[in-house]
């Protein structure tokens, strides 16, 4: 329910715009999405790159523009020395993005890009990298070829190349529990750190976006540019209804903290908090998702709740 601006609208998303699709098994590089195309017998588009492995450097990637990507291709360019990736866990990386078609950096961390993140599982990045995800290892720098979709609807054929930095753990806030004011909704945890309000919301709903600290962490504090990872849980405050949840699908949602991808009342108040803290934001529509039910759907003129656990945040090179 949170909403998010195009992949490609003025700069790659933060989470892995090709490693969302490079090797997903549902995209053939043309604009269709019917698998036909992607021969098996293609050469390997990664054949003709060349990606240097100075790990303390930024990649240097070079091949003959225009390149030709047939069909999906991934590969490690270095392996790294630290713990195998599983099933299952939510990686941080540092990406570079490279046009195939021009042989251009379209963005990079290294030139003051953000960082980005991806949950290794079938369901959201495809079986084909999910499968190649899993070979690798933390510290491996990466390559992926493959193709991803532009604010016009049109598919542009990218290179990635990503240096593995950490695996999010825990999956859950760790730190100090907070007095609270009492003025906002109570929550209780489930055993596995899942939050759920005490009881439907009382009184009237301040009237502007709010943010009460419940746990706080012990890591650095959030910062805007960085690349947040997080579970969250969102309720509507006149009937207490859960609308969304990280929580029940298992999977962190990560984002660029300051660019515009989520609602204001996330963008804007997500910074200053340690990593390892869960807050709670109470947002009104003007933070939210306005007052417009054809922009805003069905939480428009809804004041929301949210509990947010803040796993990990990965700063720009700038701020590293």
């Amino acid at each position: 329910m949170i909403s998010r601006r195009s992949l490609l609208s003025s700069a790659l998303a933060a989470s892995a715009a090709i490693g969302l699709a490079a090797c997903s098994d549902d995209q053939d590089g043309s604009g269709s999405s019917d698998g036909g195309g992607a021969s098996d017998s293609a050469t390997p588009a990664l054949d003709g790159v060349t990606i240097s492995k100075d790990l303390k450097k930024a990649p240097e990637v070079e091949f003959k523009a225009p390149l030709s990507i047939d069909q999906p291709d991934a590969r490690t360019v270095v392996a790294g020395k630290g713990a195998q990736i599983a099933e299952g866990d939510t990686v941080i990386w540092r990406p570079l993005y490279v046009d195939a078609s021009s042989g251009k950096t379209k963005q990079s961390w290294w030139e003051g890009g953000p960082a980005g993140s991806v949950t290794v599982t079938t369901d959201q990045i495809g079986e084909k990298a999910a499968d190649f995800l899993v070979t690798a290892t933390v510290g491996s720098r990466v390559a992926l070829a493959g193709w991803q979709q532009d604010a016009s609807g049109s598919m542009i054929s990218l290179i990635q190349v990503a240096d593995i930095d950490r695996v999010v753990s825990p999956l859950r806030a760790k730190g100090k529990v907070q007095k609270t004011s009492g003025d906002l909704p109570a929550v209780k945890l489930g055993k596995d750190g899942a939050p759920s309000l005490e009881g439907k919301p009382e009184g009237d709903p301040p009237s502007k976006t709010t943010r009460e600290v419940l746990i706080e962490g012990e890591g650095d504090k959030t910062q805007k540019g960085d690349h947040l990872v997080m579970q969250y849980t969102g309720w509507t405050w006149d009937d207490g209804k859960q609308f969304d949840s990280s929580w029940e699908r298992k999977v962190p949602f990560g984002f660029t903290q300051g660019q515009g991808d989520v609602i204001t009342g996330w963008d804007e108040h997500l910074t200053g908090l340690p990593i390892g803290s869960q807050a709670m934001l109470v947002i009104p529509p003007k933070d939210a998702y306005g007052t417009d039910e054809k922009s805003g759907g069905e939480l428009a003129g809804k004041t929301l709740v949210f509990v947010i656990d803040i796993l990990d945040a990965a700063p720009t090179q700038k701020n590293s």
